[in-house]
């Protein structure tokens, strides 16, 4: 084994791998918590246009990963294999991102084919920057713990990045947001329509304030990527392992990394984890606003949470490191059954229990940031031995087309509580049946998903002897003299006879038998024992 494969993975490059997470959720979850607001009462369009675009983006969203991953898989570039990739998309992704919160002087149809091709560009390079970023970690280190380390780190990043979009965004435009607009005033809404109340300058105010919080996000966004770019190495021995078969069709390369047994497993793991994830960061909030009357606490019921993850990240990682993947995943995930149940009986109006509950829902939920994408790597390393080359960027880009259905599913599923509940669009006051119907998706839909990830991760074949067992196969693989010991022996002969130039009949015999194995014509055991004592 060289030098640079027995130096273990530096902190340095751990941090800078997880600025890529932090690079991209940073602007992401902005733009999954806004956008609908931002085109419906900024940009004015109906709110049938703005969630055509919000859907539409998604679904292009889960088309892209399926066919960038191929493509950056067959990248072999003298820069690399993944960063190309990430530096073009990061560059191509901040601009649009820009002018995703501009506002064009168009009609509503306009506006409509506006918004719908920047989220078409937007939504490629977001992909293309995700699933790059991500992948890279299979090209910084060939050890596995190094890799799960780094995806410690990923997952720590991620939910800071979270973190920091949402309170950049929020206090830019609250700066800006001039207006104190309350719909249930009747002195300032009486047509009862939000768009009528806003006058011209408020509303410039307002898209100023949107724009110039694009641009400090864009601008954090770049730092991070050229963190991540100029503080990882990727390791191009490791990505000549994945520069074969490039003329494989694409639909054959999805199927059979989709049909991989512990990948099947995965992706149905991931999609049980993820859903209830997409539930809580989305309907919570208005199941805090409408359930239990706290309109006023949600941002800080919001951080409460996030902040727990964050803490619980690091601590999360060591267990992992010490007990495994399988058996800490299994327990997060019982602990917090008990804690979306908790939701339900959460007393009307009272803060604390909120807070105590929001804690325990970070903590157990902090998992699936980083825990099912560790097991990634243990999957593409079981392929990897099984078909001869690495596809890390088709496992991730399948991984990430799972996670855009569970959001876009999460979605789907707090639209439908809310048309169950009898939400009012418009009324200063919601009917109870909307907080009982937000309360039952919030704890039951969680609990029992997560429920079905415990079976799964049980059922899931890659145990930590499996994983061993894998890694020692690759490491005999890519260490191909340690299991030819018939080469080595000719080797060591063809040395022996170039300094033994006076006996080189005996030596030139012994040679060409051993370099025909197990076949030993015209040798004889005496002519054998001579050579190697000499």
């Amino acid at each position: 084994m060289s030098d640079a494969e027995r130096k273990p993975l530096s902190v340095v490059s751990k941090l800078c791998y997880g600025l890529g997470g932090m690079a991209v959720d940073m602007f992401w979850t902005v733009l999954g918590a806004y956008t609908n607001i931002f085109l419906v009462e900024v940009a004015q369009l109906p709110p049938l246009f703005g969630t055509s675009v919000v859907f539409g983006g998604r679904a292009m969203d889960a088309v892209f990963n399926f066919i960038v991953g191929p493509l950056i898989d067959k990248t072999d570039s003298r820069w690399g294999k993944i960063k190309p990739w990430i530096l073009g998309s990061g560059l191509l992704l901040l601009p649009i991102y820009i002018l995703v919160w501009y506002v064009p002087g168009v009609g509503r149809e306009g506006k409509l084919a506006w918004y719908i091709l920047l989220y078409i560009v937007l939504m490629f390079a977001k992909t293309a920057l995700s699933i790059s970023s991500r992948a890279l970690v299979a090209f910084l280190s060939p050890d596995s713990q190094d890799r799960d380390s780094a995806t410690v780190y990923r997952g720590l990043f991620v939910l800071l990045g979270i973190v920091t979009g949402l309170a950049i965004h929020g206090q830019i435009v609250a700066l800006y947001d001039k207006v104190g607009f309350d719909p249930c005033d009747n002195s300032t809404n009486s047509n009862n329509n939000t768009n009528s109340t806003v006058d011209s300058t408020s509303l410039a105010e307002l898209k100023a304030g949107y724009l110039i919080s694009a641009g400090v996000l864009a601008g954090m966004t770049l730092l991070c990527i050229l963190g991540l770019v100029t503080g990882t190495t990727e390791r191009r021995d490791i990505s000549k392992t994945s520069q074969q078969d490039h003329d494989q069709p694409l639909v054959s390369t999805i199927w059979a990394v989709m049909t991989f047994r512990p990948n099947v497993f995965l992706l149905l793991i991931c999609f049980s984890v993820a859903l209830p994830l997409s539930i809580l960061l989305g309907a919570s909030v208005l199941y805090v606003q409408y359930g239990l009357h706290l309109p006023d606490q949600v941002q800080n019921a919001m951080l409460v949470l996030m902040v727990s993850a964050v803490v619980s990240i690091l601590p999360m990682g060591k267990v992992v490191a010490r007990f495994g993947k399988r058996i800490p995943f299994i327990c997060y995930q019982l602990a917090l059954i008990p804690a979306t149940l908790a939701l339900l009986f959460l007393p009307v109006r009272s803060l604390a229990p909120l807070f105590v509950v929001s804690v325990f829902l970070g903590w157990s939920g902090a998992a699936a940031f980083f825990i099912p994408w560790a097991m990634l790597n243990d999957v593409v390393d079981a392929y990897s031995l099984q078909a001869g080359r690495r596809m890390d960027t088709v496992f991730f880009s399948v991984a990430l087309s799972v996670q855009s259905l569970t959001t876009t599913l999460g979605l789907g599923l707090t639209t439908i509580a809310l048309e169950i509940g009898g939400y009012q669009t418009g009324a200063c006051v919601q009917p109870d049946s909307v907080g009982t119907s937000l309360g039952i998706l919030v704890s039951v839909f969680p609990a029992a998903f997560s429920l079905l990830a415990v079976w799964l991760i049980w059922m899931y074949p890659i145990t930590e002897d499996r994983k061993k067992e894998i890694k020692e196969g690759l490491e005999n693989r890519n260490t191909p003299d340690k299991a030819d010991p018939i080469r080595t022996m000719s080797e060591t002969l063809a040395a022996k006879d170039q300094q033994m130039s006076s006996l080189s009949d005996v030596t030139y015999k012994t040679t060409s038998c051993y370099e025909k194995p197990c076949v030993f014509h015209g040798c004889d055991k005496t002519d054998i024992i001579f050579t190697l004592q000499l």
